[in-house]
């Protein structure tokens, strides 16, 4: 897995509910924030790597399925509406780069 994608993963395993998945638009707005500014870094946004990562993390099998499938949705140039924007510092941002 690429070590920005892991490194995002990460950050939403603690900065979201895991429990509710992306039931909370402002989680809902972190995850789709983060997978649009790794698609802009071409880093490929799998389902099936980023399902079984978050499985192995403990998120429950429906959020697993979401969260993989809105990844698999902006990596392939899907057009999705972040309503909370904002919610990834410059400072993270400029992490995931040097990780890239």
């Amino acid at each position: 897995m690429n070590k920005a994608l892991e490194r995002a993963l990460e950050h939403l395993g603690v900065v979201i509910n895991t429990s509710t998945g992306l039931a909370h638009p402002l989680d809902e707005s972190t995850a789709k924030e983060l997978f649009k500014y790794l698609h802009e870094l071409d880093v490929a946004l799998d389902y099936s790597e980023i399902y079984h990562w978050t499985q192995s993390q403990g998120w429950a099998d429906q959020h697993c399925k979401e969260l993989a499938g809105l990844a698999e949705k902006i990596g392939s140039g899907g057009r999705v509406e972040v309503k909370h924007k904002g919610r990834l510092s410059e400072y993270f941002k400029n992490e995931l780069r040097a990780l890239k």
